[in-house]
C-alpha cells in the first residue's frame, strides 16, 4: 500500500486561495462566504464554495488545480461532489 500524501492546513489554505482567485468577482456573495471559511480555518469549505461559483461557468473547471480533483476522490472528504 502506498503512502498517501496528506496536505497540511497551510497547503490547503493556499490551495483554497488559488481556487478563489479563479472565480474572483463572479459571485461576491459566495466569495464572501468562502473568505469567511478561510478566516475560520476551513479551506475545504472555501474550495467547495469556489466550485459552486464555477458551476455557472464550467469553462473554469479546467483551471482548478489537480489537487482539488484528488481531494474529490478522497472518500473522507464530505465537501466535494463531482458527477
Amino acid at each position: 500500500m502506498e503512502d498517501e500524501a496528506i496536505m497540511t492546513t497551510e497547503e490547503m489554505m493556499k490551495l483554497a486561495e488559488r481556487c478563489l482567485s479563479i472565480v474572483s468577482t463572479l459571485d461576491t456573495d459566495i466569495e464572501s462566504c468562502a473568505q469567511d471559511a478561510l478566516t475560520a480555518g476551513e479551506p475545504e469549505s472555501a474550495i467547495a464554495d469556489a466550485l459552486d461559483i464555477a458551476y455557472s461557468h464550467p469553462e473554469l473547471y479546467a483551471k482548478f488545480p489537480d489537487e482539488v480533483y484528488e481531494l474529490a476522490k478522497d472518500s473522507d472528504s464530505k465537501h466535494f461532489f463531482f458527477t
